[in-house]
């Protein structure tokens, strides 16, 4: 079988390029003939894309440098206004947070020691009440709800048009911990991820030739052609 090899004009490439793939699409690959059809397609594919590159090749390498030397100074600039927009931020962000929760601690104390002088200062009167024989007024006292003064602590001021949010991140400090929790179903198997890259190296170094419990070696095999 004969095909015809695109030239490199961007228009003739992709028109030749898509009638390669319909012929693909529909072809199976059954016998020698089919094989050596399937082969040709696949020759005429590898030109055509040599010759379109012939013409691209040059034109995307001068936009890529055009687009790197932009990168580049734009780069130039963001990096230190990055750099102070982090560095003052993640400082400001933990002194405020730590400001909030030391008010929070304070305004805690605050309202329990507001609790016990109301809670006392009511035992005192149901007791006053009751050493004048006043037995129902001292009961009603008691039973009635503690009235506790509103407690205000002052914290700290946000810089007007901050805003502050909290993310959350793990960090594994025991592996094996993880897995023994995960192996006696105390924690999803998602919370580990087997290293495919790493068993990608192996597979590709044994070539099958050993085994690792639950891993499968797959083998698939593709075609080159010599330039």
């Amino acid at each position: 079988m004969e095909l015809r090899v695109i030239d490199d004009k961007p228009s003739e490439a992709e028109s030749k390029a898509l009638a390669l793939k319909s012929k693909v699409d529909s072809l199976a690959v059954t016998d020698q003939a089919s094989y050596d059809v399937a082969n040709a397609i696949n020759a005429a594919a590898y030109e055509g894309k040599k010759n379109f590159h012939k013409w691209f090749d040059p034109i995307d390498e001068a936009s890529k440098k055009q687009r790197q030397a932009t990168i580049a100074q734009g780069k130039k600039i963001d990096e230190p206004f990055d750099y102070v927009i982090k560095v003052t931020g993640s400082k400001a962000a933990a002194w405020i947070r730590a400001e909030e929760e030391r008010a929070a601690e304070e305004k805690r104390k605050a309202e329990a020691i507001a609790r016990k002088a109301a809670e006392d200062a009511q035992l005192a009167a149901a007791e006053a009440l009751q050493a004048e024989g006043l037995t129902n007024a001292a009961t009603a006292i008691l039973e009635a709800p503690v009235v506790i003064p509103k407690v205000s602590v002052e914290g700290p001021v946000k810089a007007e048009g901050t805003t502050y949010t909290d993310r959350y991140s793990a960090e594994v400090v025991d592996l094996m911990a993880l897995v023994k929790a995960v192996a006696e179903g105390k924690a999803p198997a998602s919370a580990i991820c087997a290293n495919e890259a790493w068993l990608g190296q192996w597979a590709r170094l044994t070539k099958g030739t050993e085994a690792m419990p639950g891993v499968k070696v797959v083998k698939t095999t593709t075609q080159g052609r010599r330039s």
